[in-house]
């Protein structure tokens, strides 16, 4: 024991001294092996530019009489030589050894050991000779160089083998050769082929699938064999989470590591370089012979986990499998939603929301409005289905995997939901969306990328036939119940009818080009509100400068005023807007209610004891009831080019008129940034886009694209403040019969009652009665008549025509000035109506003028006529006349 304990510090030290060393040797060994390593790659990488750059021109060459000089090749005079005396002699076979070459260095580069490298260099060898020999035979003319083009020795070793055996003999040793020169030097690779191949033609023999992917696997393993990774502690783990065989592998190399380390422990003298050389090689052999013998013991499971898998594969391909057969059957199984119809005996006038209290008002009937369609569902149910399988066929031509799972009909498109596989991103759907659309046959499609509530994202596919929606249908739907303003603009893409209610919307926006559909849509608004609610419910002010479009509705009792054609005047009926506006407010305020619902709710009793009325006669004056004020505006850009100060009131109006019940409904065929502005866009919550001419203006509208895609004749998309995503419908027709038919009733039933206030409205005019400025306001109605009156009614009746233009050249005055004088004489009743661009009438002779003078003199003497043009001491007018004053003489000035 003593002996024992004296000897363990010996041999400890021993260890330590030996362990240095055994590190220093191994440190000097891998430095030289890096320095060969990199010698050798430069070397083949000298070779392998040579013989890629060889050009049969370069010196030495037998090719030409005069070689290239300098040479051609990227490694000069050394790389043509090689090059040309390797083609020479072997032919193009070198590139067999030199391949091999370069795989060799990067097997050793990756840490990887490729087993019996002679002899596979030997295959290498063998094969380039049977290559070389082939060529010979087959292709005898075809090479770099000419004489020799398949090399020396391949070209002689084929003309003997050609005498003895023939064409056909030679070919088949030769092919043999090369078969054996393969194996010999990559045999899992040439083993691994039939494989391949048999997965390529997989589809001509199911049956043989199963074996050739055991085979496959088996031949996996073999190459796994033949290119083995060192076995240290980290690649062991990693491998034994791969498979079970090799993990029992790495199990038995890390035994055999352990049994050695116990011996050396037990050897008293330590083992020199050449011993740890021999133990590795004994432990490297001896892991080989453990992974061989673990792979046979495990070569039994291999088909039984290959079975395992096969059912797995086969799922995952079961989509893209479907036969035609099964593809119909599956679409026949698709849900699909309709259209649906309501019943004709359904269709009822009792069903229309509208006030209880008639007040002896009499509505127009269902009779005066056209039918719906006959069963469009049932036309279209065939149709549908067809499409959605060769939308199927469709994606799985473009690579995308995806399966409908519901299917929604509407009247104009069909949208169908496309549930797509895990992690296929919907921009490679958008970028085929043209494809799909001309495999649909269709104008376009419409990709909606989410869809709230489902995992599916939705095609937009136009119907091959449209639906006619009509009014009648709409209003006996049950959808307007509890609306204030209820509008039935048509149905949406799922068949749905869509029916909003302007109240809460509050005010509406409506862009489209000529043929869209936009005045049909307004002409339906207008109709919804004549069918359910009364002129004392409801007043409408129509602008229409095309003077056609609402001319239809001129005798409707629920007009404010009669249809307005003219843009100056329309502008200043959206000042009186305002004013009445703000005396709404004042009401409401001192009513101490928060709406125009809430104070028509109130009894007259309770109103009275709000406001407390000093007597009967302003009790008179105060409204019971309000009405709603609804101002439809065709052609906006009309009015803002004309009008620039207009913005503003519709500003206002759109900002604050919600709750007194005052609403806007604009339209416009110009959808430009200078006609909807921000501001008008902003206050705009209601949205609704016909056919665009581009994808700006569909921004401008929408703010998103897609309305350029629409159809038109009634294809819209809305966009409404409780859902911002574009929501895509086919608007209601309504014909111009049913509309004369309706007004021709109503007519009938009541005579329009006009506000007395804007009646007096007159061209040009501020509502306000504030005057204006630049030629729009003024007049003298609200200010001093101009000292140049008379002398310009003499020059305009001398002309014959009311021209601006021509007061400023004949009075050397302003544009400003010249205006005023023009709108001075039209409320006389000198010139006639404005007509645009073209000059005024003059409607008095000089007789009727000399006349009118007079009677203007001698009410002037009386001083009870014409007494508010030269009383008005207003100092505004004051200083208005000398700033034009001022202005006339810097005109002057000028000329």
């Amino acid at each position: 024991m003593a002996k024992t304990a004296r000897k363990a510090p010996t041999r400890s030290r021993a260890s330590e001294d030996g362990s240095d060393v055994d590190t220093a040797l191994a440190g000097s060994r891998l430095t030289r092996l890096r320095i060969l390593w990199l010698l050798g790659a430069a070397l083949w990488t000298l070779l392998l530019v040579s013989l890629a750059s060889f050009r049969s021109t370069d010196w030495p060459t037998h090719v030409v009489a005069m070689p290239t000089d300098p040479p051609l090749n990227l490694c000069g005079s050394f790389g043509a030589a090689i090059s040309y005396w390797l083609y020479f002699t072997l032919g193009f076979g070198v590139w067999i050894p030199t391949v091999y070459l370069g795989v060799l260095l990067a097997a050793i580069a990756m840490g990887r050991r490729i087993s019996h490298p002679f002899v596979r260099f030997v295959g290498c060898l063998i094969a380039m000779g049977a290559i070389g020999s082939l060529h010979a035979e087959w292709f005898p003319t075809l090479g770099p160089l000419t004489g020799v083009d398949a090399g020396i020795v391949p070209m002689w070793f084929a003309d003997e083998m050609h005498a003895r055996f023939g064409p056909v003999g030679a070919s088949l040793i030769f092919t043999a050769g090369l078969a054996v020169g393969a194996v010999v030097a990559a045999d899992a690779i040439v083993f691994m082929l039939p494989g391949v191949c048999a997965r390529a033609f997989s589809f001509l023999s199911p049956l043989w699938e199963a074996d050739w992917r055991a085979h496959f696997g088996a031949l996996r393993e073999r190459m796994g064999a033949m290119f083995p990774q060192p076995a240290v502690a980290g690649a062991t783990a990693g491998r034994a989470r791969r498979s079970p065989s090799r993990a029992a592998t790495a199990a038995a190399a890390a035994a055999v590591v352990e049994r050695e380390e116990d011996e050396a422990e037990e050897d008293q003298d330590g083992i020199d370089a050449s011993e740890d050389d021999c133990g590795e090689e004994f432990s490297e052999d001896e892991v080989e012979t453990a992974e061989q013998t673990v792979t046979v013991a495990a070569a039994p499971a291999a088909p039984a986990s290959t079975a395992t898998a096969e059912p797995a594969a086969t799922a995952g391909s079961s989509r893209a499998a479907l036969s035609e057969d099964e593809l119909r059957a599956k679409i026949e199984r698709l849900p699909i939603k309709m259209t649906t119809k309501p019943n004709p005996m359904q269709r009822r006038d009792e069903d229309i929301p509208r006030a209880v209290d008639y007040s002896g008002y009499q509505f127009p009937t269902l009779d005066l409005l056209e039918e719906p369609e006959g069963n469009y569902s049932t036309k279209m149910e065939a149709y549908v289905r067809d499409q959605a399988g060769v939308l199927t066929r469709t994606l799985s031509e473009y690579g995308l995997e995806g399966e409908i799972t519901h299917i929604e009909s509407g009247p104009v498109v069909t949208l169908y939901s496309v549930e797509l596989a895990a992690g296929t991103r919907v921009a490679r759907l958008e970028t085929i969306s043209k494809d799909i659309a001309r495999a649909l046959q269709a104008p376009n499609v419409r990709i909606l990328p989410n869809l709230v509530g489902r995992t599916a994202v939705g095609i937009e596919v136009p119907n091959k036939q449209k639906e006619k929606v009509r009014l009648k249908e709409l209003m006996s739907s049950g959808h307007a119940a509890n609306m204030m303003l209820p509008m039935f603009l048509g149905k949406d893409s799922a068949g749905e009818p869509l029916v909003l209610d302007l109240a809460k919307m509050p005010h509406m926006l409506i862009a489209g080009t000529t043929g869209s559909g936009k005045s049909v849509c307004m002409n339906t608004i207008i109709m919804s509100w004549l069918y359910t609610k009364r002129p004392d419910e409801l007043k409408l002010v129509l602008v229409d400068p095309k003077m056609v479009e609402m001319a239809q509705f001129s005798e409707i009792p629920h007009l404010a005023c009669p249809v307005v054609t003219e843009m100056s005047k329309a502008a200043a009926i959206l000042e009186w807007a305002v004013t009445k506006m703000e005396e709404r407010y004042e009401l409401l305020k001192e009513a101490g209610v928060r709406d125009i619902r809430s104070f028509n709710e109130l009894g007259e009793a309770e109103l009275r004891e709000r406001l407390s009325p000093a007597d009967d006669v302003e009790w008179a004056k105060i409204p019971k009831k309000m009405h709603y004020m609804v101002f439809v505006i065709d052609e906006l850009a009309d009015l803002m080019m004309t009008n620039k100060e207009v913005e503003h009131s519709i500003v206002r109006i759109a900002q604050k008129a919600r709750a007194v019940g005052i609403h806007l409904i604009l339209a416009t065929q110009r959808p430009q940034a200078t006609v909807v502005t921000g501001l008008i866009k902003s206050n705009m919550p209601c949205r609704v886009s016909f056919k665009v001419a581009s994808g700006t203006d569909s921004r401008i509208v929408l703010d998103q694209k897609g309305a350029e895609l629409l159809l038109g004749q009634g294809d819209m998309l809305v966009v409404t403040p409780s859902q911002t995503d574009a929501r895509r419908s086919q608007g209601t027709l309504v014909e111009d019969k049913e509309a004369r038919a309706v007004t021709k009733f109503l007519k009938t039933v009541a005579a329009p009652s006009f506000e007395r206030q804007l009646l007096t409205i007159r061209s040009g005019q501020v509502a306000s009665g504030g005057g204006g400025d630049g030629g729009e306001g003024g007049g003298d109605a609200d200010g001093e008549r101009d000292p140049l009156f008379d002398k310009a009614v003499e020059i305009m009746i001398e002309s014959g025509r009311g021209s601006v233009s021509l007061l400023q050249r004949r009075l050397a005055i302003g544009y400003g000035r010249a205006s005023r004088l023009v709108d001075q004489m039209g409320h006389a009743g000198i010139l006639g109506e404005h007509k645009g661009s073209v000059a005024r009438e003059v409607v008095v002779t000089i007789e009727e003028w000399a006349r009118m003078k007079e009677m203007r003199d001698e009410a002037e003497a009386s001083g009870t006529v014409f007494q508010k043009h030269y009383d008005n001491s207003d100092a505004d007018s004051e200083a208005l006349r000398f700033h034009d004053e001022d202005e006339d003489a810097a005109e002057t000035a000028r000329r």
